[in-house]
């Protein structure tokens, strides 16, 4: 039976950040991924970096990033990360990242998109590419395993202690197990449930089938640059390059330069539809950094960024919850202090506490990177001061699942087709879990989705074979993303207020008394609590505001 200290499920920066850090504690580690190699299947819309470069202390991008997140950030998480936010960019120098530079020669700073001073960096729209480059040609120097064309299907927990992991190996076509000491999940999140795509979440999936009740699932970070008819997110830092959102009345919106994507989102949607792109004056050299952009936007649309105004409207970029994390990345389990021994999470497939109810311009990419590398070290530790127990769970965990993926698909029952499925979850999440929501349309909206969970579940697979057999990949995505999208929408409906991104129109005010708190939801739709985390000390690093 194969056997490693630290498996890394996952193929983003997040992933990559982890897997460096346990391998640099000497854990023999392997990265494993849905995709084939190199596909991390990252969008351009949070293409950038947050540190506070150019000012005397982290205080403002810490402050920031609390009001953006609704006051639902845990505040110490936040101030480690602000903290450390500058040697993030120091290290992929190091590495070989080159950021765009202002006359002084430093990293360039822009403001906006939930900041309120300029300090988020990056490299054009070719910000993550350069990340992933520059993380994967360090796993390669590290002589880091990894495999490509495996698809997660089952966590092996015994007394809440990992044992393993149960995946489907298409290039072998077999059901196979691996025994690891630690695993950290650091897959896609969930947003193509909204947006029709099929891929992502399939580790807060199996978490949740594991026993962890997944937190924050309400929250997603909006686009407001998705361009209309398709499914293309601009890159964020267009309109901190001169590009402006212009309403169908001809008015600028967000030009308050400290709106964060999501509330950009919220201001197009109370115009209405018809909101346009306006980049025709795009400032300096923007159109060099952002020259991948140009072609993929004329290549899909006929378009011309530099002379055209593009057509867009608000669209799921990022889903904000997952896997509860504690400030090394352990999974919490319902309650803070208790883990799931042995499982990690990082980067969009963990609920960090970093974003609470919505997202600042790069703190996504921010919080993939540190929170790899917090989860990486601290899983590296783990595996090297625990020996690897024996367990008679991991051949019988591969059997039971191989015989109901048999099952599945020998099943030639006239079920329903995979794309009419997702079409239909598609339809029920813009329907129910928009930026414009209200309990009546939440409860409309769950029911559905309680249905789409159960057909899921048998939908049609035409090939029976296991050797690259898209079509039941296609399906366990598909049902993974039915899970998760029924979780979220319970959670919606159990938050009474209006926080974040989550906006309610029979409860548009916030409230703190009853509703300051972490939401948990288990795989059954049943929703309770976590305390926020404060200081260390059990105060407010920043008390809440009206």
């Amino acid at each position: 039976m194969e056997y490693w200290d630290v498996l890394v499920v996952g193929d983003g920066p997040a992933a990559l950040r982890a897997a460096l850090a346990s391998t640099s504690g000497g854990a023999r580690t392997m990265l494993l991924s849905e995709g084939g190699l190199g596909h991390s299947g990252i969008g351009l819309a949070e293409n950038a970096i947050a540190a506070s470069l150019q000012e005397s202390t982290t205080k403002g991008h810490r402050d920031d990033t609390i009001r953006t997140g609704g006051w639902l950030c845990d505040q110490d998480i936040v101030s480690s990360r602000a903290s450390s936010a500058a040697s993030i960019i120091a290290e992929l120098e190091r590495w070989g990242l080159v950021f765009r530079r202002d006359s002084a020669g430093l990293p360039h700073s822009f403001a906006g998109l939930g900041h309120t001073t300029p300090r988020v960096s990056g490299c054009g729209d070719g910000t993550t590419r350069g990340v992933q480059q520059v993380l994967e040609e360090r796993c390669i120097r590290d002589n880091i395993h990894r495999r490509g064309e495996c698809f997660p299907l089952k966590l092996i927990v015994e007394a809440s202690h990992i044992r393993g992991l149960v995946y489907y190996d298409l290039s072998r076509g077999r059901i196979d197990v691996i025994q690891a000491k630690a695993i950290i999940l650091a897959d896609a999140g969930f947003e193509g449930a909204w947006n029709g795509v099929s891929n992502g979440g399939t580790g807060m999936a199996i978490a949740a089938r594991a026993g962890v009740a997944l937190r924050n699932l309400e929250f997603q970070s909006w686009s407001p640059l998705n361009v209309a008819g398709t499914n293309l997110n601009l890159p964020n830092g267009l309109l901190a390059n001169g590009g402006s959102v212009i309403s169908p009345t001809g008015e600028a919106i967000g030009v308050e330069g400290s709106l964060s994507p999501t509330q950009i989102a919220v201001a197009m949607t109370a115009e209405g539809t018809g909101c346009v792109l306006d980049s025709r004056h795009i400032s300096g050299d923007g159109s060099t950094w952002y020259a991948h952009t140009i072609s993929l936007l004329n290549q899909r649309t006929g378009l011309e960024l530099g002379s055209d105004v593009i057509p867009i409207q608000p669209a799921v970029s990022a889903t904000i919850g997952g896997i509860p994390v504690d400030e090394h990345g352990r999974a919490v389990n319902g309650e803070w202090g208790n883990w799931m021994s042995g499982l990690y999470a990082v980067g969009d497939a963990a609920s960090s506490g970093f974003h609470g109810a919505s997202m600042a311009w790069g703190n996504r990419l921010l919080d993939d990177l540190l929170s790899g590398r917090d989860a990486g070290n601290h899983a590296g530790k783990w595996a090297a001061a625990n020996k690897a127990a024996p367990s008679s769970l991991l051949e019988e965990s591969r059997q039971e699942v191989e015989a109901n993926i048999n099952d599945r698909l020998l099943n030639d029952s006239d079920s329903s087709k995979i794309g009419a499925v997702r079409s239909s979850l598609r339809s029920e999440l813009n329907a129910g879990m928009s930026l414009q929501r209200d309990g009546e349309s939440m409860e409309k909206c769950l029911a559905g989705l309680a249905q789409l969970k159960e057909i899921s579940t048998t939908v049609n697979v035409e090939d029976s074979s296991l050797l690259m057999n898209t079509n039941l990949l296609e399906a366990l995505r598909l049902e993974n993303a039915c899970l998760l999208a029924h979780m979220a929408t319970s959670a919606a409906l159990f938050r009474c207020e209006s926080r974040g991104s989550h906006l309610r129109s029979d409860n548009e005010q916030r409230d703190d008394d009853n509703c300051l708190k972490h939401s948990l939801v288990s795989m059954e739709g049943d929703v309770s609590n976590l305390p926020i985390r404060m200081s260390v000390g059990g105060v407010w690093i920043l008390a809440p505001e009206a």
